[in-house]
Parts: structure tokens; sequence; C-alpha cells
């Protein structure tokens, strides 16, 4: 308790002195312990890429770890002790440090971890123990052991059940038009390709993509977004191509329907929320207060596949008044597909925002 209401004071000053409060920096050492390498890798991705995104701190990439524990005569694991992981964290400017080991277990893998942040009164570590009996559970585990941090909202999934068909959306989904600008990709611009520091228009190429590029090309006389994935990215930050805005109308239901091709990649499609407000400039700006998952897929072996999900753009307290595509992949090298992209209005709202919401507001612009 006392670390959140720490956070929120600092994070309330920030505000109040009309500055952006600065992003904590997290350090995730390279896990240790008796469980594969490429699970240790998993699991530390994991946490990674699900605290990056959730935007509340800024995480130290696994390249950038790997590379500070390199020369190191023995590993850091859960018995490593405070002040060796603190001096190696003071060195990466990081305010919270994850260490420890993940290790074989008749019933799957023990993950143990130590999770140490300068705000805590407590001197001492945190100790999280977990069970991962399925890979299934990998993704609940880090969920569990990211939301002890100060800030970070409940993680939310989508319905098991997408799509909620009725003969309105049927018609609906038949009649009004594709809200997407170049959903088929036949031109150049409407997306933007988004790699480290790198934010540019995707254009259109006579070529397949080069490691960690996104561009428009042509397969079989038919143009698709194309999106190559490094070892490097795909372990790391991972590609992101993302939309243009998109306005919507208030208490509607969308419908979006995709189709890829990955020989490789695990694909993660977000759709983000934005409303509009003035900041202390006077200067109107956007602000993210919705994102739905696409429930996540991985390699189609060759084959074209069509995703299609529904969403009810809506927060407790503030409009959503436009819409975002974030095609976002990672976790695996490889080539990387899209075309077809719709989105449609198909109806009234299905699904009331949380109250809950009121007590974690969104307090960061959209990515």
């Amino acid at each position: 308790m006392w670390r959140s209401m720490i956070f929120s004071i600092l994070l309330a000053a920030a505000v109040v002195m009309g500055e952006p409060p600065a992003k904590p920096k997290v350090a995730v050492f390279p896990l240790s312990g008796s469980a594969t390498e490429q699970l240790r890798e998993q699991v530390g991705f994991s946490l990674r890429s699900k605290l990056d995104r959730d935007g509340i701190y800024q995480v130290i990439d696994g390249f950038a770890m790997k590379e500070a524990v390199a020369d190191l005569a023995e590993p850091i694991n859960r018995a490593s002790s405070l002040a060796q992981v603190r001096a190696i964290g003071d060195e990466l400017e990081a305010e919270i440090l994850i260490w420890g080991d993940l290790s074989k277990d008749s019933g799957g893998a023990v993950l143990n971890l130590n999770v140490f942040d300068r705000l805590q009164l407590d001197p001492n570590p945190h100790t999280l123990s977990k069970l991962i009996a399925r890979p299934t559970d990998l993704r609940f585990v880090t969920e569990q052991i990211l939301q002890t941090l100060p800030g970070v909202r409940r993680f939310e999934h989508p319905s098991e059940q997408a799509v909620q068909d009725d003969p309105t959306a049927r018609d609906s989904w038949q009649a009004n038009p594709n809200l997407i600008t170049n959903g088929t990709f036949d031109a150049d611009g409407s997306w933007n390709f988004i790699y480290l520091d790198i934010n540019q228009p995707i254009k259109l190429q006579n070529r397949l993509p080069a490691p960690d590029e996104a561009i428009i090309t042509e397969i079989d006389g038919n143009r698709v977004l194309a999106m190559r994935l490094s070892q490097t990215s795909a372990e790391n930050n991972g590609l992101a191509v993302l939309s243009q805005s998109i306005p919507i109308e208030p208490n509607t239901r969308y419908r979006l329907s995709f189709r890829y091709q990955s020989a490789g990649p695990k694909l993660h499609v977000f759709v983000k929320g934005y409303t509009r407000f003035a900041n202390i400039n006077g200067e109107q700006v956007e602000r993210e207060i919705y994102r739905r998952q696409v429930p996540p897929t991985g390699d189609t072996e060759g084959a074209w596949v069509t995703i299609v999900d529904e969403l009810n753009p809506q927060h407790v307290a503030f409009p959503v008044q436009t819409l975002k595509i974030d095609l976002y992949a990672y976790l695996y090298p490889g080539l990387l597909m899209f075309d077809d992209i719709t989105l449609k209005a198909v109806g009234g709202q299905t699904r009331n925002a949380a109250d809950d919401a009121i007590d974690k507001p969104i307090d960061r612009p959209g990515n």
C-alpha cells in the first residue's frame, strides 16, 4: 500500500508541475536455473514485453541486460545478494530490479523471483514463487508478478467468444463502409512502421522486407503489408505497424477482420482507443484510454488465415473518439504478412465498461 501511495504522490506532483512524469527504469535480469534456456528467455521476454506495453515503466531490453552480466564469473540467480544486483542496476540507472531463476519441477517449472524497487519502505527485496505447470500458465504467472508493481493496471483478456453474430451485425457488415484507410495496401502510407527509434510511413517496394523492416510489396499479384523479424527484434521489442486514427461513433460496436500469414512470428493485434484533451499549453493531444487485444495467434505454416474480432470501445469516464490498429509481432523471427484489414460498425454495444476503471484512470498518452 505504501509503495503505491508514494508512486501516486510522485506522479501527481509531476502532473501538477506541468511536466510529464519520468518513467522508472526496470531491469529484468536473465534468469538462471535448470529449466531450458528457451523457456527461461521466454519468461524474461514475457515480463519485459508486458511491462513495456503497459507504458508505466521504461524497460531495459533483453540484449542490454545480457551485456550487463556478460562478464560476471557466476550468473545472477535468486541467491545473489542485493548489493551485487544493485551495483549492476546502478550502472543501468534502474530503479526496479527483478532477478531469480526458473527450475524444473515434477509439476512443470517453478519461477522464483526477487523484486526490489527504491520507492519501497522495506529495505529487503520481495520474494515471489510461481508454478508454471503448462505453457498457457506463462501469461497469467507473469501478469500476477507484474501487478505487484505500483501503477501497473490489471491485465484484461478478450472474451473467448470473439464475435456475436446476429442479423443486425450481418447486415451492417455487408452494408457499412470499411473505416480503415489503405486496408488492402494498394498505396504508400496510412500506416507507420515502429521499431526502437524508427517511426516512419511504410512504402511500396519491389522486394521482400529486409530484417527488422516493414514494407508494402506484391505477392502473387496481390499487394500486402510484409514485415520481417530478426532474432534480436523478436526476442526484445518486436515490430509494430500502426494505422492512422479512425474516427468512431459513441455507443457503437465494431468488427475487425484481417488476413495474415506467418512463417514464425507470434502475432498480437491491438485496437487502441483515444480521446482528445487540452494539455497544459492548451494544445489538443491524444490520450489512450481503451485497448482491446485480439486473441493472439502464431505460425500459419504457409497458409493465409482470417481473424475476426469485435470490440465495444468505451471508457467509464471519457469518450473514445478515435481508434488505431496496432499490428504487433514478436517472440520468433521470420516473415509476417497482412492483407484485407477491415473495420466496420455492426450495431449497438454489447458490453459496458467496468466501474473499477475509475480506480485506475489512464494517465499516459497513447503510443
